[in-house]
């Protein structure tokens, strides 16, 4: 995230650090332009290019204590900063406000970042959606939602029946009509983007995803992006 004084801020870092420059300079960026960097929780796909990335520049990372305390190599590799995920805390000029939800990992957290009147609220790896989570993202005009997998194809894959329930738990995955779903209670007049996000290469697909948001797009009339696994999105202005 980037706000308008070029302040820089990267929510996870589950790619390698090759990866990341790579994808960074497709937006014009350089790693040493990032300030800081999130984590929400210690999944590798959510972490583990964080610490190549804290050798090479010396930027903050902030994070849970639960989630520094499940990493060996945190402890081992890592100074982070921690902060309460019940507590908003601020940096340089983002106001962050970390809230818990349902995953199986040690602390997991979803966060609202404010920049001004611009809100974003990143919400991925949840398994099920609180009466809480819903409340909070009432106020976010742009939200990174995980549409993780569809119904019809995690049964049909050839996943054993244990990871199959691990990812349909209270404590997985949203599922493409759980993610649908939320948005639409949402009902927000601030809502202005959606970007569908942390899509599973083997149980879901771009085409079904896309389905469901021009379905947001003509009820609602919001803008919606999918951030593929491989390609991400391009800069999205959000005023």
């Amino acid at each position: 995230m980037q706000n308008n004084k070029t302040e820089r801020l990267l929510i996870d870092c589950g790619i390698n650090l090759v990866n990341l420059e790579k994808r960074l300079a497709e937006r014009s960026v350089t790693l040493k332009q990032i300030d800081g960097v999130v984590i929400t929780h210690e999944h590798g796909d959510h972490c583990k290019g964080v610490v190549s990335v804290v050798k090479k520049i010396e930027i903050p990372v902030f994070m849970t204590y639960g989630t520094f305390l499940a990493s060996s190599s945190f402890k081992r590799d890592l100074k982070p900063s921690f902060f309460s995920p019940h507590k908003k805390f601020n940096f340089l000029g983002f106001e962050i406000e970390p809230f818990p939800v349902p995953h199986d990992a040690r602390e997991t957290i979803a966060i609202i970042i404010k920049v001004g009147d611009c809100c974003l609220g990143v919400l991925t790896d949840t398994g099920m959606v609180t009466k809480h989570t819903l409340n909070v993202l009432k106020k976010v005009g742009a939200l990174v939602i995980e549409f993780n997998y569809d119904e019809n194809l995690l049964n049909q894959s050839k996943y054993p029946e244990a990871l199959k329930k691990r990812i349909s738990s209270n404590y997985g995955h949203l599922s493409n009509t759980s993610a649908f779903n939320l948005i639409r209670a949402l009902e927000s007049e601030y809502q202005k983007v959606i970007v569908a996000a942390h899509l599973s290469t083997n149980n879901n697909s771009e085409s079904i995803v896309n389905s469901l948001l021009e379905k947001l797009s003509h009820e609602s009339r919001v803008n919606t992006f999918i951030a593929g696994q491989s390609s991400g999105t391009p800069w999205i202005h959000v005023n």
